[in-house]
């Protein structure tokens, strides 16, 4: 076992020491900035935003994908050394790419005023359900509840098994404290999946104490993903994270490149994976992940957990 696979055992994640290839990563921005109109005129209007029946299935896919135009682009991600190395002794040679995409946060001066009132104090994991239909080719956050990525994937959802799952993340522009940078809570992923939005509050050690539905809980110390163009991190996919609107947003808007990887289901050999797996109490394969939401898609729950308290 080599240290960056006991590190994900240990704490749900590894940040990788090595930044990705820098005129990579600049030429992958420009190419994405240049692509599209990044601003206030994503959003639709209140009228249209009425008009949908449901609320659901406002990501990406494999094939409505804003970055399919790019694929020559991300072989600097797709066939780094060390990534790969690591994704192989976790989940092995024959792994999957279950998605991957761009990821946009959003400033508060794109918002319509019709959706500040509509998103004020709810749960929201993405305002895909207000961006006009062409553009929901990228996921767009602003501010978002801590987490688990096995939020979109209950089982039944797809055939790859979702408890394989991890999450890689890149930084293509630096990302500071003034750019929505990424929270992920240490240890957390040691519950397994548990119902959004997830049981949190401070102790007075300024440790998170993250509790499951059966009373369990564990200590969570809080660690912030701030770097440089080519800063890349990956996670379990019970890990805790999240992100936070701050006060001094930065001009800048940040966008991130995101991968979700899965085990292949003609790999029936033990990985390391399942060693992982192994040591966590909790579910793997939740049926029900979300109780913020209504069958359409809607917010029902109107209570937030404030990644500063």
């Amino acid at each position: 076992m080599t240290g960056p696979a006991r590190e994900i055992y240990n704490n749900g994640f590894y940040i990788f020491k090595e930044l990705l290839d820098k005129d990579s990563v600049e030429s992958i921005y420009k190419k994405i900035r240049e692509k599209r109109n990044f601003s206030s005129s994503l959003f639709q209007t209140k009228e249209e935003y009425k008009l949908e029946e449901s609320h659901l299935k406002h990501n990406p896919t494999k094939t409505f994908n804003f970055l399919n135009q790019f694929n020559d682009d991300l072989k600097f991600i797709e066939e780094n050394e060390a990534i790969n190395s690591l994704i192989t002794e976790l989940l092995g040679k024959d792994y999957e790419i279950v998605i991957r995409k761009a990821v946009c946060g959003v400033p508060s001066s794109w918002l319509p005023e019709w959706v500040k009132s509509e998103i004020k104090g709810i749960n929201v994991p993405n305002l895909g359900p207000y961006i006009k239909n062409k553009f929901r080719d990228v996921t767009y956050f602003r501010g978002i509840d801590f987490q688990q990525d096995i939020i979109d994937w209950p089982k039944g959802k797809i055939d790859l098994d979702p408890s394989t799952f991890f999450t890689l993340y890149v930084y293509i522009h630096e990302v500071s404290k003034s750019d929505s940078p990424l929270h992920l809570l240490k240890n957390s992923h040691r519950l397994g999946a548990t119902l959004f939005p997830h049981k949190l509050k401070k102790n007075n050690n300024d440790l998170w104490i993250y509790e499951n539905e059966q009373g369990e809980k564990v200590e969570c110390d809080e660690c912030i993903l701030t770097g440089k163009p080519g800063y890349a991190a990956i996670w379990h996919n019970c890990t805790l994270h999240g992100t936070q609107p701050v006060e001094n947003e930065s001009d800048k808007f940040r966008i991130s490149l995101r991968y979700l990887i899965g085990k292949s289901n003609k790999n029936f050999q033990q990985t390391y994976i399942d060693e992982i797996n192994s040591n966590i109490k909790g579910e793997l394969k939740p049926i029900r992940t979300r109780q913020d939401i209504d069958g359409l898609g809607k917010p029902i729950l109107k209570e937030k957990v404030n990644l500063k308290k």
